[in-house]
């Protein structure tokens, strides 16, 4: 008797699987690179024309609002993932040594990841208040005078880069308390025998082994930042003007306020397309430098 694992029979049980994943990614994804070679405006009877590379000429070449906000993503998530990962090191360090309620501060520490980014959004968005928030009170009760966070727009870019700081700071200390917890005892048991200070210890012990754990972190962080919307949704709304407008968030203004959607369909494989390269080429530089 033929044995399972020969039978063709298995394959069927993948179908379940393959047709969700046909319905609910394959078939959208190739039916919007199909959109993005047409002119299409939802809001109008106009039927969908065909016109090629267009959308992709007028978004790389006459299109300031997409670099404007290309640029301000790719300063974002530069900023919050080195804020991250460093606060994340530092925090996972200190909560790996023997200190009282350690455990108490490592679930405090974890509560803001574990909150709904758009939730996290309108919270601070009533915090920062200008008119009405804590924030205003407890600084006018010391004495400090508020300014507007949200209508600066030198300000603004870096009140959502603390709110995201302050919400997935816990992933990357989450990560490497984890991988300090996993180092062998003996290679510090070594490196004291041989008279090693707590400094030498990480900068030649602790940091190189940590280095494959923290190159996953960022890229997986990198990624994710880079899909920025939640944020700016719900505390900015892409201004003042359009100083805190991400790519995600242009893309979305453009397909669902707009409903221009073969342009945004242009735009989401133009963003997938810098996603790809720039995580290509951070996995790169950060193995050589491991």
């Amino acid at each position: 008797m033929r044995s399972f694992s020969r039978s063709p029979v298995k394959f069927f049980f993948l179908l379940p699987g393959l047709g969700y994943l046909a319905a609910m990614a394959v078939f959208p994804m190739i039916w919007s690179l199909t959109l993005s070679f047409q002119r299409w405006k939802a809001a109008t009877a106009a039927p969908r024309v065909f016109i090629g590379f267009q959308n992709f000429y007028n978004i790389l070449f006459r299109d300031a609002r997409f670099w404007n906000s290309l640029r301000f993503t790719v300063f974002y998530v530069a900023l919050v993932v080195v804020l991250e990962l460093f606060l994340g090191l530092l925090l996972a360090y200190i909560l790996n040594e023997r200190i009282r309620f350690r455990n108490f501060f490592r679930v405090l520490f974890l509560l803001p990841m574990a909150s709904p980014p758009i939730a996290v959004a309108f919270i601070w968005r009533m915090l920062l208040n200008p008119d009405a928030g804590i924030v205003k009170v407890i600084l006018g009760g010391l004495g400090i005078n508020v300014v507007d966070w949200l209508t600066n727009a030198r300000l603004t870019p870096f009140v959502l880069i603390a709110v995201d700081v302050w919400e997935w700071t816990p992933f990357m200390f989450l990560g490497l308390l984890a991988a300090f917890q996993s180092l062998p005892v003996e290679l510090y048991d070594a490196v004291s025998v041989d008279g090693a200070s707590r400094f030498q210890a990480f900068r030649y012990v602790t940091f190189p082994l940590l280095s494959p754990i923290m190159v996953t972190l960022v890229l997986l962080r990198a990624i994710d930042a880079f899909k920025l919307f939640e944020l700016v949704f719900g505390i900015t709304g892409g201004g003042p003007g359009s100083s805190t407008e991400s790519l995600s968030y242009y893309t979305y203004t453009v397909g669902f306020q707009y409903f221009d959607l073969g342009y945004a369909c242009s735009l989401s494989w133009i963003f997938l397309v810098i996603v790809l390269v720039i995580s290509s080429f951070l996995l790169q530089r950060l193995r050589k430098e491991v």
